[in-house]
């Protein structure tokens, strides 16, 4: 920076996961006598985005050098700081100009003429040379030629907003007051002035003795926009229980009224607080009011009512009244894969907690979902559970050690205020822990002396698919093929490969077709034959993670 122009320090305080932390003092200060710090406290409070700002100058027109201005801030008995540094150029520098914009606006229109009668505004935009607007200066305002106008506030100083914007009120002296004359807008950046200036004509108005009348009242705008207000209590991430409406009283002529009261009330009346009755229009004609939400999930509109005149009403826009806090018979958890591979360490599926309140809503966002499990892992090093987002979020679970029994339960809580708490649970197998393996079994699920029998030449059998160890369902996704079989005789799976997913882990079904037609089958196969023959079949299962097993039995079949 050079020594004749002013700076800001601006100082961003997160917490460890990076969340902005508002309204905490940030105190700045300097290795080297350097500098001043405006306000002279240097001193700040963060903002919502947990962001602190000083103005900063150089100490005098002759200041050079390096320093360094510290920022520190304390919070839970600890002390925080951060540094930066930077080099103070003397005058013989180039030098920053800037520029002082000013002119006079009407209802944000600039103006070069205004009546005795009106109130407008003079408007001081600053700049540096570059184009970037100053902000934290003061603007001083004055009339050059002739003491025309009156200004409010009376000091007629304002301070520069972040766009580098100044503004004052200004009416004629009386209402009989005309000429011409022009606005001046000093500052001073750092140690040096800058001013600008606006020339504008007062020309006689006159005086309505009767106010204006209302003809219509028009809803303008409600906020938050474009989102549900939660029900009282439910709180949650980035969600309000208040909203703010908007109103605007015009005349037949639809100009803004000022001055105008009117009477807001809300329809169902006992559902919501209205927390203003009633106000008084702007100069803009605008009127506001707020209402806080009750403990109930429904819809409402406000009224807005003109006093001088019951007939003249307006309605905004329907307001929603939505997301209580969760309960228990709408919270829920499933997996993406309830059968996964056991013996593959990493293997994992996706499981999602649905939340919901007493009305089917989803509730708000940022509900907390904790996570355990007591075989394998779940969810992350960083988060042991996850936040909803539109009433749901996921979590991964993976196969590794411990493995148990193969059957894991996943357990997911919530908290509801201070004493209740939601749960819920599911169960993921992890097929092939302790040795198990694919195995065929029949239909019924019963044990087979390791045969089948066809009393035709050609037999689909009914079949099911479990684990040789636990009796339960086979990783999700396993692969049933022929691997070998008697010369000629062929099998093949006409349905359950690949293997389906089954959160009862009961075993699956397959259908197996035996096909002993070839005529080069030797013995060749005879539907009415007496006699038999034994053939065999090895089929091949292979898991997801790549696994294979396989299981061989014979097949009898009829011959002359």
């Amino acid at each position: 920076m050079t020594s004749n122009e002013t700076v800001q320090a601006v100082a961003t305080v997160k917490s460890a996961s990076g969340a902005p932390v508002p309204n905490v003092v940030v105190s700045f200060g300097q290795a080297a006598s350097l500098v001043t710090f405006d306000p002279s406290s240097a001193t700040a409070l963060t903002n919502e985005k947990g962001v602190a700002t000083v103005n900063v100058a150089a100490a005098s027109s002759t200041s050079a050098g390096a320093t360094t201005i510290t920022a520190s801030v304390a919070m839970a008995s600890v002390t925080y700081t951060g540094s930066v540094s930077f080099q103070v150029q003397g005058t013989s520098a180039t030098a920053t100009s800037y520029n002082v914009a000013v002119s006079l606006q009407r209802s944000g229109t600039p103006t070069t003429s205004i009546t005795s009668t009106e109130t407008v505004q003079a408007v001081a935009t600053v700049t540096s040379s570059g184009g970037a607007p100053v902000s934290g200066v003061v603007v001083t305002f004055g009339q050059a030629d002739a003491s025309l106008v009156t200004f409010s506030p009376s000091s007629a100083t304002a301070l520069t907003d972040a766009n580098g914007v100044a503004k004052v009120d200004v009416a004629a002296v009386s209402t009989s007051t005309t000429g011409a004359m022009t606005i001046n807008a000093d500052t001073k950046v750092g140690n040096s002035s800058w001013s600008g200036s606006t020339s504008f004509q007062i020309k006689a108005g006159s005086v309505s003795t009767t106010p204006a009348v209302p003809a219509a009242i028009n809803f303008v705008s409600v906020t938050p926009a474009g989102t549900a207000i939660v029900v009282k209590g439910a709180g949650g991430n980035g969600r309000t229980e208040s909203a703010t409406l908007t109103f605007k009283v015009v005349d037949a002529s639809n100009a803004p009224i000022e001055g105008a009261k009117v009477v807001f009330a809300a329809n169902p009346a006992n559902v919501v607080s209205l927390n203003i009755p009633s106000a008084v229009s702007d100069s803009s004609g605008l009127v506001t009011t707020t209402v806080q939400s009750g403990s109930v999930a429904t819809s409402v509109v406000v009224t807005a009512t003109a006093e001088a005149n019951s007939a003249v009403t307006g309605q905004s826009d329907t307001l929603v009244i939505s997301n209580d806090v969760a309960v228990q018979q709408a919270f829920e958890i499933v997996a993406a894969k309830y059968n996964l591979d056991g013996t593959l360490t990493g293997d994992s599926t996706t499981v999602s907690a649905y939340v919901a309140d007493a009305n089917g809503n989803p509730v708000p966002d940022g509900v907390a979902v904790s996570f355990t499990t007591d075989f394998g892992a779940i969810a992350s090093s960083t988060l042991g559970g996850c936040l909803t987002v539109n009433g749901t979020c996921d979590v991964a679970f993976r196969v590794q050690n411990p493995r148990g029994n193969g059957l894991a339960t996943v357990t997911a809580t919530a908290k509801v205020g201070s004493s209740t708490q939601l749960a819920g649970s599911l169960h993921i197998n992890m097929a092939g822990v302790n040795g198990g393996t694919p195995l065929l079994t029949t239909s019924t699920g019963t044990s087979w002396n390791g045969q089948l029998v066809m009393s035709s030449c050609k037999q689909t059998f009914e079949m099911l698919v479990q684990d040789s160890a636990t009796g339960r369902s086979v990783n999700a996704g396993t692969t049933v093929t022929l691997n070998s079989a008697t010369s000629n005789l062929s099998a093949n799976v006409k349905a359950g490969s690949p293997v389906l997913d089954s959160r009862s882990f009961t075993p699956t079904p397959l259908s197996l077709e035996l096909d002993a037609t070839s005529a080069s089958l030797s013995p060749a196969c005879s539907a009415t034959g007496s006699r038999q023959a034994t053939g065999f079949v090895n089929l091949q299962f292979t898991s997801t993670g790549g696994n294979v097993s396989y299981q061989r039995f014979n097949i009898v079949y009829p011959i002359q």
